[in-house]
């Protein structure tokens, strides 16, 4: 039983001599005529009761907290249930379990715990904001759209909810819509780096690229700042804005190893003045330190006072390239597109590969773009990342993902575009792991020459044939590969391999499985490894 579902307390009120009257907080009308001595037992007992209710609660809040630090989902769901066992009246504990729920890849049960905890007295538009975002990513769009209401109905400048209801209207392709949410968003708050990012989704799908354009590049300058394109001295010679968390300035050698190839690159090719040289020295400096401390899963700290040159420059936007798009097509015309939705969607599981995506003139410049553009920021186990929303977007990635679109009716058939990023692998540590993408339609490309490929027969792409279990939550079908390697093992599910060519795509739903394939490349900047990936749609889609 409970101390939450049967909460006594103690009255002692003298009633005649020898005796006390003992009233029952769980039932006030009770009350109970007993002697001295019984009053002073059930004192006792409720004090140990409650002593041990409090060891009872610290214990399981030191488990929970053990296994989230541990990313142990399963035991931080446990203690978090036992938690609301204990106290099931409890608001607090009822969204702390609604959170362990999300973390462990469980949406639904996400959901049930935040009712739960508004059934309890939880902060209603704090909750009502968690639980649209829940129906958003399940795309229940009518629930979302409903509690996101419920904040904006409660707080009409609440800046969050109003970005989620235009994020409801973009899923929707209601565009217009979502401009207008946006739009009120930024007004309330002009530094909402998401809202200009999903602002510039909403303007691409109207064929507005300018604005999308200036959109994109709001939300890239709120979280790296202006490119330094005009002036790449003035910058050494203070410290940067806005200034990063100390998460974002840390270093490992596949992120330094890159970054001094690539400054080395930009001075050659007369893109940085020669003053960068000392620029290059100081990262060569940091990599020289930080050599054989960590692997490639590991992120270390350094002394910005001691480099501070790095400090000045990392992760920063030192040289964007904007070279404006090649004129003409850049999705090969040539290619049988008809011929191309034919294998797609009689394929079971749909997947299709074609070669020679790009015209040649579109893959010089993607490759000039990815290569110069310091924008890759997310540092992954073997590979660096670069998003969307945090630099890489270009009117000729623009243009590529529209026209793409329009070429395959059938297959893309009008989807809203949802995210694009490239990948940028080292020479032998392993690409991306077994996940899936929130997405109807992935379109995966390479652009690094064939000749950089050591092994012609792999460093591509395997495809497995199971989807995602649609009750599954993004972070489990996209992170928890050891969940995601059971079920594939226990379904048996074997993956079609694709192999590395330049200018191959591979084309497929986004619920299957899929991971990068063994890649073995030469060493050397120029022969790093680079794909780009483009999601439409949403996973019901």
């Amino acid at each position: 039983m409970s101390v939450d579902s049967a909460y006594y307390a103690v009255h002692a009120h003298p009633r005649s001599e020898g005796s006390f009257e003992i009233s029952i907080q769980s039932d006030p009308d009770s009350v109970y005529r007993v002697d001295t001595g019984l009053a002073t037992r059930i004192k006792i007992m409720l004090k140990n009761l409650f002593r041990s209710h409090r060891a009872r609660k610290e214990s399981l809040e030191s488990d929970a907290k053990a296994a989230d630090s541990k990313g142990d989902f399963p035991g931080l769901v446990a203690a978090r249930r036992s938690l609301v066992e204990l106290e099931p009246r409890n608001a607090e504990s009822w969204l702390a379990l609604a959170e362990a729920y999300r973390s462990a890849g469980e949406p639904r049960e996400s959901v049930r715990a935040f009712h739960a905890a508004l059934e309890h007295g939880a902060p209603a538009a704090k909750t009502h904001l968690q639980l649209g975002a829940l129906y958003l990513s399940l795309e229940d769009y009518a629930a979302a759209k409903k509690h996101f209401e419920s904040v904006v109905a409660a707080e009409p400048d609440h800046a969050d909810a109003l970005c989620m209801l235009g994020v409801v209207m973009n899923d929707l392709g209601q565009f217009r819509d979502a401009v207008g949410y946006f739009e009120r968003a930024l007004k309330i708050n002009p530094a909402f780096a998401e809202a200009y990012f999903n602002l510039g989704l909403a303007q691409f799908e109207t064929a507005d690229f300018g604005a999308a354009s200036r959109s994109f590049v709001h939300c890239v300058e709120l979280r790296r700042g202006k490119p330094w394109s005009a002036d790449r001295l003035t910058p050494l010679q203070h410290d940067p804005a806005p200034p990063f968390e100390p998460m974002d300035m840390a270093v490992n050698e596949v992120k330094l190893r890159h970054d001094c190839e690539q400054l080395e690159h930009l001075l050659q090719l007369g893109k940085l003045p020669p003053a960068y040289g000392k620029v290059l020295d100081d990262y060569r400096s940091l990599l020289d330190k930080i050599r054989g401390h960590g692997d490639e899963f590991s992120l270390l700290p350094f002394d910005p006072q001691q480099h501070r040159l790095v400090a000045r420059t990392y992760k920063r936007p030192v040289h964007i390239s904007d070279e404006p798009p090649p004129s003409g097509p850049l999705i090969n015309p040539d290619l049988d597109f008809r011929e191309i939705e034919e294998r797609y969607l009689a394929a079971n599981p749909n997947l299709a590969t074609l070669d020679n995506l790009l015209t040649q003139e579109a893959l010089d410049a993607l490759r000039r773009f990815c290569r110069e553009s310091t924008i890759w920021n997310n540092i992954k186990p073997g590979y660096l990342g670069a998003y969307f929303f945090d630099g890489f977007c270009s009117e000729l990635l623009f243009r590529l993902a529209w026209e793409l679109r329009e070429r395959l009716p059938r297959v893309i058939r009008g989807l809203p575009l949802q995210m694009m990023w490239g990948y940028k692998c080292d020479a032998t540590l392993p690409g991306l792991g077994i996940h899936a993408d929130a997405a109807a339609v992935n379109v995966n490309f390479w652009i690094t020459e064939d000749e950089a490929n050591l092994d012609p027969e792999c460093g591509g792409l395997l495809v497995y044939e199971h989807d995602a279990p649609k009750d599954w939550g993004f972070r489990k079908f996209n992170n928890d590969s050891a969940t995601i390697r059971e079920y594939l093992e226990s379904v048996g599910s074997v993956p079609k391999r694709v192999p590395y060519r330049a200018n191959r795509a591979v084309i497929f739903d986004s619920d299957l499985f899929h991971a990068t394939d063994s890649p073995r490349f030469q060493e050397g900047y120029l022969k790093r490894r680079i794909n780009i990936t483009l999601l439409y749609g949403n996973r019901s889609m």
